[in-house]
């Protein structure tokens, strides 16, 4: 093989043997059951011919398939995605501006700022005005739940505005949950449809299903069963599908459904890869029948937890908020050193990837494709550094110029992942947003929206 080639530099990336503490949830070992249905995927790379049916007008195999997925999701109606958790986004959104007459009538869509920058697309797109629903910080700068208080207080000052959406991020990256609930129904009683980014929480569905022991650990709930009108779940981030798999799923009496199937025609590719549907279809059937492997996936999770308290220096943060945590996700926090350098220290010294770092934590994510080993090799890690790591830290390197201190956003900024705008479009950038990007450009992120 030609070693310019692409292929083969995944594949020699691949052959280092590092581990994936991140997406795609198929961890690159993927269970037997559903490799033995994607063997020869070229052979699988099928068009719209007569019996493989049509994405876009499913009357066969792939109606076949969504009703399949419809059962086991518990939806009025699902729907494959294969432009990623993005493309139900900006689908959801338009189906809810549709429903509410956005064209002919000023609209307002209710958000939660720590939306993806998808989210931010739309109401661009659509020419939405936002409503900014309160949402806290802690002190390792992990968004809280959203603020019911500042809901109730928007929906009574903007009752005769034309809201037509709400949209909440749940779980977020970190695994935080909101009330979806209770916000559900503050907005049903004003007749205002709630779409719920899960892209995060592909896995809850098939997680609560499970009596997993004696564990005083609450998993938090799907949206889906909580009153949630539109929910759009990720497939590859934490369960093992390919890459840009999702999942759309509405359950609503408000949003008509003909509004968000048209705008899933404008927003998802008129050639839809029969390869990523049938990943689709093959996840969801693998995991509606492994309840044993889930049980065993949860009991190796919490034995790592467990085992991670008895360190000194690191320790694994989670919300005790009452809705219930996504324990699967795993925020390492150390005294030591922040959390560029930890991610940048496993990486290096013990040739672990993680999902994502932030300058007080890193986040590691697990799925059921991980195995005791995985958690092993994890542990052992964090213990090492816990008891013997020394470490000289590296000059900072140039930080941000000063020059875009109190200037307009041009463009969302953010870092990706997870890809959560630092200052949205249009923003002035203020002293708090700089040194924020300032701090993070010195430890050698890459932030994107900026002019660099």
């Amino acid at each position: 093989m030609n070693k310019e080639c692409l292929a083969y530099k995944l594949k020699e990336y691949v052959s280092s043997g590092i581990l994936p503490m991140h997406m795609p949830g198929h961890k690159r070992k993927v269970p037997k059951a559903i490799e033995e249905m994607m063997t020869d995927i070229y052979n699988m790379d099928l068009t719209e011919v007569e019996g493989t049916d049509n994405l876009h007008d499913a009357t066969g195999i792939i109606r076949d398939s969504m009703e399949f997925a419809k059962h086991v999701y518990k939806s009025n109606k699902t729907y494959y995605l294969i432009n990623g958790s993005s493309c139900g986004i900006l689908s959801s959104i338009r189906a809810c501006a549709c429903t509410g007459n956005y064209k002919n009538e000023k609209s307002y869509i209710v958000v939660a700022p720590n939306a993806h920058f998808s989210v931010y697309n739309a109401i661009e797109l659509l020419d939405l005005t936002p409503i900014y629903l309160d949402v806290y910080y802690n002190e390792l700068d992990i968004a809280e739940s959203c603020d019911i208080k500042t809901l109730k207080s928007i929906l009574r000052v903007n009752i005769e505005k034309n809201i037509v959406a709400a949209v909440i991020t749940s779980p977020t990256y970190e695994g935080v949950v909101s009330d979806i609930e209770k916000i559900a129904k503050l907005l049903h009683d004003e007749d205002i449809p709630l779409i719920v980014d899960e892209a995060h929480g592909g896995h809850l569905n098939y997680i609560n299903n499970i009596d997993y022991g004696k564990s005083k650990n609450k998993f938090c709930v799907s949206a889906l069963d909580l009153g949630a009108d539109i929910v759009v779940q990720s497939l590859h981030k934490t369960l093992p599908a390919l890459t840009q798999t999702a999942l759309c799923h509405i359950n609503s009496e408000i949003v008509r459904e003909r509004y968000l199937e048209e705008s899933l025609h404008i927003f998802e590719t008129s050639s839809p890869s029969y390869i990523l549907m049938s990943s689709i279809d093959a996840c969801i059937r693998y995991m509606a029948n492994s309840d044993e492997e889930i049980k065993d996936y949860l009991n190796n999770l919490f034995e790592f937890r467990r085992a991670v308290k008895k360190l000194k220096h690191i320790r694994l943060w989670e919300d005790k908020n009452k809705l219930g945590y996504d324990f699967t996700k795993l925020v390492i926090c150390c005294d030591m050193f922040d959390g560029v350098t930890l991610a940048q220290i496993l990486r290096d010294s013990y040739n672990i990837e993680t999902e994502m770092s932030k300058l007080d934590y890193v986040l590691a994510y697990s799925t059921i494709c991980d195995g005791k080993d995985d958690f092993d090799k994890l542990y052992n890690a964090l213990k090492d550094i816990d008891n013997n790591f020394l470490y000289m830290e590296k000059k900072p390197l140039a930080g941000l110029d000063k020059k875009y201190l109190g200037t307009v956003a041009k463009e969302n900024i953010y870092i990706y992942p997870p890809g959560v705008p630092v200052l949205k479009k249009g923003d002035i950038m203020e002293k708090r947003h700089f040194d924020v990007l300032d701090e993070y450009i010195k430890k050698g992120k890459k932030v994107y929206g900026l002019d660099l």
